[in-house]
């Protein structure tokens, strides 16, 4: 079979794994808000409720290493957007929080021979519930929870030949927790954030050391391609700490990102490790019921 062909079916195959998931994830995302929108005490109806929309805009340095299309690792400008949802459920008594969110970011990135040029693009939905932990005064706030997350991403390389491209495909839970504290600077109240969520087991994709993706969907040739991760063959950290500031009805938000993605499935080695600088912006909506 000519090479741009395979070129041709392999780029079809894997836009189509980058975009299948996103209506699933919506379905699964819009399931776990209805089931946690349940009541299991009564509310009266005049009650105020509050949901913080936050959206944050990333830009910084990308690595990124796939040994199933290349054995150098790739380096570049890399950006990123990302929206997230936070309001108390109706049920915990308060006490707990449900976490929505998802992320897109993209990258352009070099080899180290200068010559290799690679593309790398991904989104990522999870929806989460957090435990509160507060102070007497109510400055500080611990909480912690687990995290369901789902993901898709495509990484093409515009030096192979029969293996341009290499697909990814996801799902996990991930244990996740945050620290708040609220300050005030003259008559302002400022807070400090950080964040953190480390995946802890789930299923992946990965096609085989060698594999290509005409053999594998086009002649039905499978060989282990959904995989079991781990801690162990998938150690993933995702770390943000910001500063918000009032600014208007909104806060402004300032702070720095890092996203570590590594696995080793099927002999195939992968890093994605993200730093960036982010600014966004809070606003906090009161919805009557």
């Amino acid at each position: 079979m000519p090479v741009d062909t395979i070129r041709k079916i392999t780029v079809r195959i894997i836009l189509s794994i980058f975009f299948c998931l996103q209506p699933i994830m919506k379905h699964l995302i819009s399931f776990i808000f209805l089931l946690s929108a349940l009541p299991l005490s009564a509310q009266r109806a005049d009650t105020l409720r509050a949901v913080d929309h936050s959206w944050l805009f990333g830009v910084g340095r990308t690595h990124v290493l796939d040994t199933y299309l290349s054995p150098q690792d790739y380096v570049g400008a890399g950006f990123s957007v990302s929206h997230r949802t936070e309001r108390t459920a109706r049920w915990g008594r308060g006490r707990v929080t449900v976490v929505a969110h998802y992320r897109v970011d993209a990258a352009h990135l070099t080899g180290q021979s200068g010559d290799g040029r690679e593309w790398d693009a991904n989104l990522r939905m999870g929806v989460g519930w957090m435990w509160n932990k507060r102070s007497v005064q109510r400055p500080f706030r611990l909480a912690f929870g687990p995290m369901i997350e789902a993901g898709t991403g495509v990484t093409y390389n515009t030096r192979n030949g029969n293996n341009p491209a290499q697909g990814r495909l996801f799902m996990d839970v991930a244990a996740a927790g945050l620290a708040e504290y609220d300050f005030r600077v003259g008559r302002q109240q400022w807070q400090a954030r950080a964040e953190l969520a480390m995946p802890l087991a789930g299923l992946a994709f990965s096609p085989a050391y060698g594999q290509s993706y005409y053999e594998l969907f086009g002649l039905g040739h499978r060989d282990h391609n959904c995989v079991v991760s781990h801690v162990g063959n998938a150690p993933s950290l995702y770390f943000l700490t910001t500063l918000s500031l009032p600014l208007g009805r909104s806060r402004l938000t300032l702070g720095y990102g890092a996203d570590v993605r590594q696995s080793r499935f099927n002999h195939i080695k992968t890093h994605h490790w993200q730093n960036q600088f982010v600014v966004g912006y809070t606003r906090r909506l009161r919805l009557l019921k």
